[in-house]
Protein backbone atom coordinates (compact mmCIF):
# COMPACT_ATOMS: atom_id res chain seq x y z
CA UNK A 1 0.00 0.00 0.00
CA UNK A 2 1.19 3.29 -0.77
CA UNK A 3 0.94 6.35 1.52
CA UNK A 4 2.02 10.24 0.90
CA UNK A 5 4.05 11.48 3.35
CA UNK A 6 5.12 15.22 3.35
CA UNK A 7 8.59 15.47 4.33
CA UNK A 8 9.73 12.24 5.52
CA UNK A 9 13.01 12.85 7.66
CA UNK A 10 13.40 9.63 9.66
CA UNK A 11 12.23 6.00 10.07
CA UNK A 12 12.10 3.89 12.98
CA UNK A 13 11.05 0.25 12.45
CA UNK A 14 9.82 -2.31 15.40
CA UNK A 15 8.40 -5.84 15.26
CA UNK A 16 4.97 -5.18 14.27
CA UNK A 17 5.14 -1.35 13.43
CA UNK A 18 7.10 1.66 10.87
CA UNK A 19 7.70 5.13 12.27
CA UNK A 20 7.79 7.82 9.96
CA UNK A 21 8.93 11.37 11.28
CA UNK A 22 7.86 14.51 9.06
CA UNK A 23 9.73 17.33 9.17
CA UNK A 24 7.46 20.44 7.85
CA UNK A 25 4.18 19.77 10.15
CA UNK A 26 6.46 17.91 12.61
CA UNK A 27 4.94 14.86 13.64
CA UNK A 28 5.16 11.12 13.42
CA UNK A 29 3.05 8.79 11.24
CA UNK A 30 2.45 5.14 12.29
CA UNK A 31 2.23 2.46 9.80
CA UNK A 32 1.88 -1.28 9.88
CA UNK A 33 4.28 -3.12 7.94
CA UNK A 34 1.36 -3.97 5.52
CA UNK A 35 1.72 0.37 4.78
CA UNK A 36 -1.47 1.00 7.00
CA UNK A 37 -1.51 4.42 8.46
CA UNK A 38 -2.11 3.38 12.53
CA UNK A 39 -1.82 6.67 13.76
CA UNK A 40 0.07 10.11 13.92
CA UNK A 41 1.55 11.53 16.88
CA UNK A 42 3.23 14.83 18.55
CA UNK A 43 1.73 17.03 16.10
CA UNK A 44 1.29 20.72 16.53
CA UNK A 45 -1.72 21.70 18.70
CA UNK A 46 -2.40 18.52 20.94
CA UNK A 47 -1.34 18.42 24.42
CA UNK A 48 2.50 16.82 23.80
CA UNK A 49 3.50 19.31 21.04
CA UNK A 50 7.08 19.40 20.27
CA UNK A 51 9.14 22.08 18.56
CA UNK A 52 9.77 21.76 14.47
CA UNK A 53 13.51 20.66 14.92
CA UNK A 54 13.03 17.30 16.75
CA UNK A 55 14.99 13.82 16.38
CA UNK A 56 13.57 10.49 17.79
CA UNK A 57 14.61 6.89 18.95
CA UNK A 58 12.07 4.20 20.45
CA UNK A 59 13.32 2.27 23.92
CA UNK A 60 12.21 -1.49 24.08
CA UNK A 61 8.89 -0.64 24.95
CA UNK A 62 8.10 1.41 22.05
CA UNK A 63 8.11 4.83 24.18
CA UNK A 64 8.88 7.13 22.40
CA UNK A 65 12.47 9.43 22.85
CA UNK A 66 12.99 13.06 21.52
CA UNK A 67 15.70 15.38 21.41
CA UNK A 68 13.51 18.78 20.94
CA UNK A 69 15.87 21.20 20.13
CA UNK A 70 13.99 24.47 20.40
CA UNK A 71 12.97 23.64 23.78
CA UNK A 72 16.41 22.26 24.55
CA UNK A 73 14.97 18.75 26.34
CA UNK A 74 14.34 15.11 26.43
CA UNK A 75 11.08 14.07 26.08
CA UNK A 76 9.50 10.67 26.54
CA UNK A 77 6.19 9.45 24.85
CA UNK A 78 4.30 5.87 25.55
CA UNK A 79 3.54 5.00 21.60
CA UNK A 80 0.08 5.97 22.07
CA UNK A 81 1.61 9.49 22.23
CA UNK A 82 1.08 9.94 26.00
CA UNK A 83 3.74 12.53 27.46
CA UNK A 84 5.69 10.39 30.20
CA UNK A 85 8.55 12.23 31.04
CA UNK A 86 10.72 15.65 30.38
CA UNK A 87 14.19 15.44 30.97
CA UNK A 88 16.67 19.18 31.13
CA UNK A 89 16.35 22.37 30.38
CA UNK A 90 18.62 25.01 28.17
CA UNK A 91 21.83 25.28 29.68
CA UNK A 92 25.42 23.87 30.87
CA UNK A 93 24.95 21.87 33.78
CA UNK A 94 24.58 18.49 34.40
CA UNK A 95 21.05 17.58 33.91
CA UNK A 96 20.58 20.33 31.19
CA UNK A 97 21.35 20.89 27.18
CA UNK A 98 21.97 23.12 24.28
CA UNK A 99 20.59 22.58 21.24
CA UNK A 100 20.20 18.69 21.54
CA UNK A 101 19.61 17.01 17.80
CA UNK A 102 20.28 13.39 17.19
CA UNK A 103 20.05 10.47 19.78
CA UNK A 104 20.40 6.68 20.23
CA UNK A 105 20.26 4.33 22.68
CA UNK A 106 22.76 2.11 23.87
CA UNK A 107 22.45 -1.76 23.78
CA UNK A 108 21.66 -2.05 27.37
CA UNK A 109 18.28 0.58 26.55
CA UNK A 110 19.06 2.54 29.53
CA UNK A 111 21.32 5.05 28.05
CA UNK A 112 20.09 7.59 26.26
CA UNK A 113 23.12 9.35 23.68
CA UNK A 114 22.95 12.71 22.82
CA UNK A 115 24.42 15.08 20.29
CA UNK A 116 25.22 18.72 20.57
CA UNK A 117 25.42 21.43 18.10
CA UNK A 118 27.43 24.12 18.02
CA UNK A 119 29.20 22.96 21.35
CA UNK A 120 30.39 19.59 19.97
CA UNK A 121 29.51 17.41 22.89
CA UNK A 122 28.19 14.35 23.55
CA UNK A 123 26.14 13.47 26.54
CA UNK A 124 25.43 10.05 28.45
CA UNK A 125 22.81 9.44 30.53
CA UNK A 126 20.44 6.92 32.28
CA UNK A 127 16.60 8.03 31.17
CA UNK A 128 15.26 5.71 33.92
Amino acid sequence: TEQRIKSPRDVKLTADEVYVLCKDNPCIHVFSHAGERLRSLLSRGEQMQVSTSFYFCLDAEENIIISDRDTHQIKIFSKEGNHIRTIGAEGEEPGMFFYPRGLALTKDLSIVVVSYSGNFRLRIFSCL
